[in-house]
């Protein structure tokens, strides 16, 4: 556990508290748990039973006592493949740098929104800045679509439906049956395309990273919308395409 932190949120910090001592000394009841973190058993009622509602702790209904949860191996498994991912996509972002001149960027999809974990920027004075942790809807920028593309049609709608489809400029896509179609497009072409659709004077282009068939983020170009002409957009489409599915290989 990190000690010397400036605050800590104490509900948080006595919740990490009782899940490392659980992965120490394994199942307990609550009276046990109040023992050995010293905590108020009221408080420790009310940790374990949020816990619990949210799978990161379960409850044997015969014994009474907690375990770990089943959502906290999804959590981990997931941090492992964001590493691994950013670990080996490195290489890529540089290539499409080199390639483009422009800056690259990897974002994952996190529930309905992607959010970007690494970001290699282009050298030249103007170009577009951007910063790991900056998430968007899945539905407004080219990464989004690279992804939703290659989803199954009730997930795509499920994000829709959360995400909505906002005016953020005049170029927005805000109708379902375009966007479905420039995702039909996307399938097709193996890439795809956000001119300032998510930002005035910003455009994209992205290709899907697939994880077993599955897909899991993208890779992309974000390039200031005056330097994107139209006869360059394929063949940064079909670099990132070609980057994106030497990454996919190396998840298989």
């Amino acid at each position: 556990m990190k000690k010397n932190r400036p605050y800590l949120v104490p509900a948080i910090d006595r919740a990490v508290r009782i899940m490392s001592l659980l992965q120490t000394e394994g199942d307990m009841t609550l009276a046990e748990i109040a023992e050995a973190t010293r905590l108020h058993k009221s408080s420790v009622h009310k940790i374990v039973v949020t816990l619990d509602y949210h799978g990161l702790l379960d409850r044997d209904a015969v014994t009474r006592k907690y375990s770990l949860g089943v959502a906290l191996s999804d959590l981990g498994r997931t941090a492992l493949d964001n590493i691994d991912v950013r670990h080996m996509a490195k290489p890529f972002l540089k290539q499409l740098v080199d390639f483009s001149g422009e800056t690259a960027a990897l974002a994952i999809l996190r529930d309905t929104r992607m959010v970007i974990v690494d970001i290699e920027e282009a050298q030249v004075q103007i170009r577009v800045s951007l910063n790991v942790g900056m998430s968007s809807p899945a539905t407004t920028t080219s990464n989004g679509k690279a992804v939703l593309a290659w989803l199954p049609e009730g997930r795509i709608k499920e994000i829709i439906d959360s995400e909505g489809l906002p005016a953020k400029t005049k170029t927005s896509i805000t109708k379902p049956g375009i966007f479905r179609n420039e995702l039909a497009a996307v399938r097709t072409r193996g890439y795809a395309t956000d001119y300032e659709e998510f930002e005035q004077g910003i455009s994209g282009v992205s290709a899907p990273i697939l994880n077993k068939g599955v897909p899991i983020g993208a890779l992309s170009l974000a390039i200031p919308a005056f330097r994107l002409a139209k006869a360059k957009v394929p063949k940064y489409g079909r670099k990132c395409a070609e980057l994106a599915a030497q990454l996919s290989n190396m998840l298989r």
